[in-house]
């Protein structure tokens, strides 16, 4: 594990007016600027970096170390490994409109090292090892007549200046030793040396925040651990991401990062959860099947009671209906019983009846009776309220005063 004294050393100028001073202070820096014998530039290869600010080329060329996300340091990676030449870089800031340096690569992708300062804390890892030839700033437009075709995954071959490719894209040799060509014979007095004395203060403002911080350096400590193992799939963001989850989802799923590349979508089969509310997504259609709550919950206490009186009871109205004619014929044959019993007997079969049916299905047998709610009244006995009685109502006419 690195710590912080394997870090390399701060160090700076007071005046960056001086080239011989600049060489011998710092050891990338000593061949810049001369005039380099290019020789078989048939067989190297050439690159185009793109950085996100001046901060991380400044810190390349005073220490001599570069590095990119994981998939463009493969690709260095794997272009030096099977060279049969240099392998050349030439840098660019966004947003400068002009090239800053041209740098060959001396050493291959080294993950176990890694420098604490760049521009962005805890985002990028391992380093190369470069030596830089030219420090200078140059403007696009001295590259407008090289031109070269890039293809992205998606999308068409479009043709671009080389200014305007992505990062990390590899020249054709051709294009390449133009630029070299281009960095070879233009002469400029610009250089990123003008900005060295700001980014010097911003660089020590940062080492001593970040060197002071027990956080940062418990994170990065974290972060450089887990590159270690997988130096060329590696993306904090996706750390981040996949540990969070790892969080939320408890002991469900508790895979190792490295298993699987960071663009790929971890297996979901073992830890998704399901949706909380589905037991109720099937309630609208389980009021429309069944016709309301009330009357399916009422129907399956009737299938599911042991007593058998109460499945009979479903024969009742029948058997009920029955009776009354049985009871209406015989008052016909018998002309000397008063109008007022006539009337009695049914109402009291009725309410005799109501009275040995439960409430629950006391609604459904009388339901023709429901109906008429004008011509009855509902009387509850304060000691037991599920002894109903249903009685006509008295018509009684309204009594008119004369004046």
């Amino acid at each position: 594990m690195q710590t912080t004294s394997d870090q390399p050393q701060y160090a700076s100028l007071e005046c960056y007016e001086n080239i011989d001073e600049i060489r011998k202070k710092f050891p990338p820096l000593a061949n810049i600027n001369i005039d380099h014998k290019f020789d078989n530039l048939q067989e190297c290869r050439f690159f185009i970096i793109r950085t996100q600010g001046e901060d991380n080329v400044h810190r390349a060329m005073k220490y001599g170390i570069w590095t990119s996300s994981s998939r463009k340091n493969e690709r260095l990676d794997e272009a030096f490994k099977n060279k049969n030449q240099e392998v050349y870089l030439f840098f660019t800031e966004i947003n400068s409109m002009c090239f800053s340096g041209m740098a060959k690569l001396t050493s291959q992708f080294n993950a176990k090292t890694h420098f604490k300062y760049w521009l962005i804390e805890n985002k990028w890892f391992g380093t190369f090892q470069i030596q830089w030839l030219y420090v200078k700033d140059l403007p696009f437009k001295l590259f407008d007549d090289i031109k070269q075709v890039q293809k992205l995954e998606g999308s068409e071959e479009t043709l671009k200046s080389v200014y305007d490719l992505i990062d990390c894209t590899e020249l054709t040799v051709e294009n390449g030793i133009k630029m070299a060509k281009i960095f070879q014979m233009e002469k400029t007095n610009k250089s990123l040396f003008e900005e060295f004395p700001q980014l010097d203060k911003l660089e020590y403002e940062s080492r001593q925040e970040r060197t002071n911080n027990s956080r940062f350096d418990k994170k990065f400590q974290e972060l450089s651990a887990v590159f270690e193992t997988i130096p060329f799939s590696f993306s904090v963001a996706s750390y981040e991401r996949k540990k969070t989850n790892r969080k939320a989802q408890g002991s469900y799923y508790q895979a190792q990062y490295g298993q699987q590349y960071y663009y790929q979508q971890p297996y979901q089969q073992y830890y998704q959860q399901p949706f909380v509310g589905y037991q109720f997504q099937q309630t609208p259609q389980y009021w429309q099947f069944n016709n309301g709550f009330y009357q399916n919950t009422y129907q399956q206490n009737q299938y599911t009671n042991n007593n058998k009186q109460s499945f009979n009871k479903s024969q009742q109205p029948y058997e009920k209906h029955q009776n009354l004619q049985n009871n209406y014929q015989n008052q016909q044959l018998q002309p000397n019983v008063n109008s007022q019993q006539l009337q009695q007997n049914p109402n009291q079969e009725i309410n005799q009846d109501l009275q040995s049916v439960p409430l629950e299905q006391r609604f459904q047998v009388n339901s023709p009776q429901l109906q008429k709610r004008g011509k009855f009244d509902k009387n509850r006995s304060k000691n037991n309220k599920d002894n109903v009685q249903y009685v006509e109502k008295n018509q009684t006419e309204a009594s008119v005063q004369n004046y």
